[in-house]
């Protein structure tokens, strides 16, 4: 077996990652690593190019924070393979294993113990004249937002082809149930339990009381088309890939074709995840 080993950017990590080989080599399963991993952190081993991983990994294995992940996702998106993450970041609130457990949860892999969940995504195709100019998929969300500061922008909402609404705001937000904990419930969206198979809409700040965000069917086409000119507005997948979105043109969003295959342990409760991890249903002091 072999699996391709995903680690975060920054940080001194060759200790652990270096751990972490000789764990995956002694169960027999044999790491890629990334040419900037190996240079990066000097390490004596071999390195791989993303394709070569695509080909040849068996599973992804990604050791660092929620961004790290999301890399993971975007470089292995048609990789129809288990993704194992271990947190080195601070929250980590989509990644399942503590790096202390490494060993642990390897052998449950190994011995399939742990459970595959599918994770939904979102492609986001930006249309300029009617022509497709650009494609990216999001795990979170994909994100409208303003480059002036000053100024909010006009948006006109279409779902399957129908008109919806037109609103000023400073943007939109069109996530996926895995990052309506995200940037998404920090613009009062709803948390959405990743089971579920849906799409979650919502406005950045919008100039109007009656403006709220709204859980959409899978099923979904969502179209925004940016009303204003004269403003500088972005596309941003997963808050790492950022392109330039301006008058007239239509952002396209829908259900992905690849979703992401995240292996959990078979005690995970999801609401301890919530209480713990982002302070949900506490009862004040």
């Amino acid at each position: 077996m072999k699996a391709a080993l995903i680690v975060k950017p920054k940080g001194e990590l060759k200790e652990t990652v270096e751990n972490a080989v000789k764990i995956l080599e002694s169960k027999g399963i044999t790491p890629l690593l990334e040419k900037e991993t190996v240079e990066r952190l000097i390490l004596n081993r071999e390195s791989c190019s993303i394709s070569d991983m695509r080909s040849m990994a068996d599973a992804v294995i990604v050791l660092g924070g929620d961004g790290t992940l999301l890399y993971a996702s975007r470089m292995f998106r048609f990789l129809n393979v288990p993704v194992i993450g271990f947190n080195l970041g601070r929250l980590g609130f989509i990644m399942e294993h503590n790096i202390e457990d490494f060993e642990k949860v390897i052998n449950d892999f190994i011995n399939k113990k742990l459970i595959i969940k599918k994770r939904m995504k979102v492609d986001g195709i930006i249309l300029e004249n009617g022509e497709n100019v650009f494609e990216e998929e999001a795990l979170n969300e994909i994100v409208i937002n303003k480059g002036a500061p000053s100024r909010m922008i006009e948006l006109s909402i279409f779902i399957n082809n129908s008109f919806v609404t037109r609103y000023r705001a400073d943007g939109a937000i069109i996530s996926t149930p895995t990052g309506s904990t995200g940037y998404t419930i920090s613009a009062g969206g709803p948390i959405v339990h990743p089971d579920l198979d849906s799409i979650i809409l919502s406005p950045i700040c919008p100039h109007a009381l009656n403006i709220r965000p709204i859980v959409l069917p899978k099923t979904s086409t969502i179209d925004i088309r940016i009303e204003t000119s004269n403003v500088e507005c972005y596309a941003t997948y997963d808050g790492q890939i950022v392109r330039p979105f301006n008058s007239g043109s239509i952002l396209k969003v829908q259900r992905s074709s690849a979703d992401l295959n995240l292996a959990i342990s078979e005690n995970r409760n999801y609401y301890s995840i919530l209480r713990d991890k982002l302070g949900w249903g506490g009862i004040p002091c």
